[in-house]
């Protein structure tokens, strides 16, 4: 995946279907999709601790960008 223009220093990773990442300026956030029936949806992670969970892809990856992008 190509970098964001709003963010040129991001870079998203496509580690397999189901997992995605952003780094920027040092800091990783992962989006992983966790399939738990009407419940599956999109799983945000700072680390190890998960920030919050989206039924859609686009609205996971604006809150990963937005979680990288804070200074730590």
């Amino acid at each position: 995946m190509s970098s964001n223009p709003t963010y040129p220093n991001a870079t998203w990773t496509k580690e397999d279907s189901l997992t995605y990442a952003v780094e920027l300026d040092g800091r990783r956030v992962d989006l992983r999709y966790e399939a738990s029936g009407f419940q599956s949806g999109w799983a945000v992670y700072a680390g190890d601790e998960l920030v919050e969970r989206c039924s859609e892809l686009m609205q996971a990856r604006g809150l990963a960008l937005a979680i990288a992008s804070k200074a730590p």
